[in-house]
Parts: structure tokens; C-alpha cells; sequence
């Protein structure tokens, strides 16, 4: 009698190809090597790549931290701890080689060198602005006897209880109210997505002094109706090569684009598989969707590239480009079988 077993490693034995027009990629599954244990075991929400191609993780937990991948996916160091709260979001490289880090919990950004030493804060910790936003609504709810919450102690409440309160967001107000993303133009200033406890973008000027706020208040009865600039959940943030900012509005299921002054520019949306994370090479725009969508439009926002399926294994919290056109995808709980999966660019 013969007995097999198939090979666990599956992922990496065969090679997977994306391909949409121009735009192919090889998955490559498990892109980070030689983690150490608190990390290899750690959920990653976001990251980003420096210009040396070297990759940063935003390692959420207690505490979170920021790790550090050589170009090769091997493990450099970590560092932040006791500096970062325990809801680390996502985290951006700057032009001045220092690491933005939005601790939405706090209600802060911070801004460290990469060395772990911190530089300043944006926003003061403990102090969100008044959106209106109520996280005692289910708790209400609850002893009205309006809703039956079960399972608490599957952690069920307590997200139930924040999904509640981000449904009643009431304002746009200033800065900040649990901040979700950060990146910069091309002058230095400082744009800010505000998203879990506001509907705002940021702007600050490149000394760090506050600008302006723009954003609008969306509609949760009505999610999926076209409403360029007002949004349901600010959730991530990137300025591409002409200082447009892009906008993913995830439980909306769209793309706002603004420019620096908070005018509407482009709008994408249906099918976008709960966009979630985008990031640019300067040549492209990359919006992933925890849905395992990937759909990828060029600076004159036309759409070039639709890549995946539902529940792809593209399906991912954030990402991040290199200046070589790869793509690295941070699931986080969207994909647990894997924390940086890597996009390896295909050119003719």
C-alpha cells in the first residue's frame, strides 16, 4: 500500500500569477524570513518601504511595534514598545527618513526616526475632537432592552460596541478622533486620515502647524449610493505624484480622490472588495480590498488593472509599494494564514 502527503507548503511550491492588461505579478506567499517569536506570531496591520527597498511593518499588540525587513524579507530589528499604544494602524516612510505611526487608540500620530527615537507627536494623547461619536451606544441600547448582544466572551461586544459608535459619527471635526493614516506631499505637508471617530482629512503645514480639515458625514442607511466626499470610514490615505489624495472609504465600498484643498477630483466605486489599504510607486495607484481585491489606476484616474477574486489570497488590511512597481500585502485578520505576502512585479 502506498501512503502520500500532500506537501503543507502549497504556496510556495507553485507559482501563482496575476495578470490584468499590462499589470502581472507573481504571489509570493510568505515574503518575511527569520521573525523572531513575539513578531512571528504578531498581527502586522500595515507597512511600509524606504527608498533602499527595505520593508516596515507596523506590528500591532502589547505593546505594538515597528519591525524592520532587508530588502531579501530577512528581519533587521524592531523597536517602539512602550511608545506605541496597543492599536497601531498604519505607518508611512518620509522623504526626511523618519516613520509616521497613527496610534488611533490615543489619538495621536507619532513620529520617530529609525532608530526607534521619538520626534514629536501630532494631536495630544487621551484628547479626542468632538464628532459626536459615543461609544456607549450598545451599552444603552443594551439595557433598553433594544439589542441582545451574545457570546461576550468571544470578544463579540466590544467591536459590536465600536461599529455602533462609528454608525453615529454626527461631524466633522477638527484633529484627531481615533486617526487611521498619514502621508505627505511633494511641498512636505502632513495629510491625515481621521477615520475610525471622524470623517476628516488633515492637513498640516510642513513646519507641523495645523492648516485646514475637509470631509463630509456619509450616509449609513444608504452606504452604497454614490457620495463623492462624504464617507463612512476614513480608513487609509495616500498622496500620489500630482498631490492627489486617495481616499479608501472601505465600509462604503469606494475611493474618493481630493485635492490639497479638499475639492473632489475622481470617485471610484462598487466591486472594490472593501478597500482597505493604497499606497503609489509614482507611477501607480494600488487600492486592495480585504475582500482579495487589487485594482490599480494611473495618475489621469483611469483604471488600468482589476486583479483577484472574492476571497482571493490578495485579500489584505493595507499595502505598500516599491519604487520597482512590487507590492507587499499586510492581511492582518483578512488573511491569517500569512503576514506580508509579497507581489512580485512581471515586465515584458
Amino acid at each position: 500500500m502506498k501512503i502520500l502527503h500532500c506537501d503543507a507548503r502549497r504556496d510556495e511550491i507553485q507559482k501563482t500569477v496575476y495578470s490584468c492588461g499590462d499589470i502581472a505579478y507573481e504571489y509570493i506567499s510568505d515574503f518575511a524570513k527569520d521573525l523572531p517569536g513575539n513578531v512571528a506570531s504578531a498581527s502586522i496591520a500595515g507597512g511600509c518601504t524606504d527608498p533602499e527597498g527595505n520593508v516596515y511593518l507596523g506590528m500591532r499588540g502589547n505593546p505594538s511595534q515597528i519591525v524592520k525587513l532587508a530588502p531579501d524579507g530577512t528581519y533587521i530589528k524592531g523597536f517602539g514598545g512602550e511608545l506605541l499604544g496597543d492599536y497601531l494602524h498604519f505607518i508611512k516612510y518620509t522623504p526626511q527618513d523618519t516613520i509616521l505611526c497613527t496610534d488611533t487608540h490615543n489619538h495621536i500620530v507619532r513620529e520617530f526616526d529609525t532608530d526607534g527615537t521619538l520626534i514629536r507627536d501630532f494631536g495630544e494623547a487621551g484628547k479626542p475632537s468632538d464628532t459626536g461619536m459615543d461609544m456607549g451606544t450598545l451599552a444603552r441600547m443594551r439595557r433598553d432592552g433594544k439589542i441582545f448582544p451574545t457570546e461576550p466572551y468571544l470578544g463579540i461586544v466590544g467591536m459590536w460596541a465600536f461599529y455602533e459608535a462609528q454608525r453615529r459619527v454626527k461631524r466633522v471635526a477638527g484633529p484627531f478622533n481615533m486617526p487611521t493614516d498619514v502621508d505627505m506631499t511633494s511641498s512636505g505637508e502632513y495629510i491625515f486620515a481621521d477615520g475610525y471617530g471622524n470623517r476628516a482629512v488633515h492637513i498640516f503645514n510642513a513646519d507641523g502647524t495645523y492648516r485646514k480639515t475637509f470631509g463630509g458625514v456619509g450616509d449609513w442607511e444608504k452606504p452604497y449610493e454614490d457620495t463623492p466626499g462624504d464617507m463612512l470610514i476614513v480608513h487609509a490615505l495616500c498622496v500620489d505624484a500630482r498631490d492627489h489624495i486617495w481616499i479608501c472609504d472601505r465600509e462604503k465600498d469606494a475611493v474618493h480622490v481630493f485635492d490639497t484643498e479638499g475639492n473632489v477630483v475622481g470617485y471610484c466605486s462598487n466591486n472594490m472588495g472593501m478597500p482597505s489599504g493604497v499606497d503609489t510607486d509614482g507611477e501607480y495607484i494600488y487600492v486592495v480590498g480585504r475582500a482579495g481585491y487589487l485594482t490599480v489606476f494611473d495618475l489621469d484616474l483611469n483604471m488600468v488593472a482589476q486583479l483577484g477574486t472574492f476571497n482571493s489570497d490578495l485579500r489584505a488590511h493595507d499595502l505598500a509599494a516599491n519604487k520597482q512597481g512590487d507590492l507587499f500585502l499586510f492581511p492582518t485578520h483578512a488573511n491569517e494564514d500569512h503576514q506580508v505576502i509579497k507581489l512580485r512585479r512581471i515586465r515584458n
